[in-house]
């Protein structure tokens, strides 16, 4: 949080929020193209889980394993995986 005061705005931009099509982030590395790493899909979410998806990702980006309290909540590599069918194109 700051302390600063706002006098005027002088143009305004809400960001750009992305969403997966299941609203589930994106967090992991690409199941193709390799050392390409996600972290999207944030849309929604925003400051409300953004310390933990930045461990998260730390940890998965390292190889570490995910953080016990993450783990605790129900959190897995494979409801967030970029590699999860729904994201995948249609075969055929």
């Amino acid at each position: 949080m700051l302390d600063l005061q706002v006098r005027s705005i002088c143009s305004k931009w809400a960001g750009l929020r992305t969403f997966a099509l299941d609203r589930t982030p994106v967090i992991g590395f690409d199941p193709v193209q390799q050392g390409f790493f996600w972290l999207a899909g944030q849309g929604g979410f925003g400051i409300q889980t953004a310390p933990a998806m930045a461990r998260l990702a730390k940890a998965l980006a390292t190889g570490q394993a995910l953080p016990e309290d993450l783990r605790a909540a129900g959190v897995s590599e494979q409801a967030l995986e970029p590699g999860r069918e729904f994201l995948q194109p249609p075969k055929g």
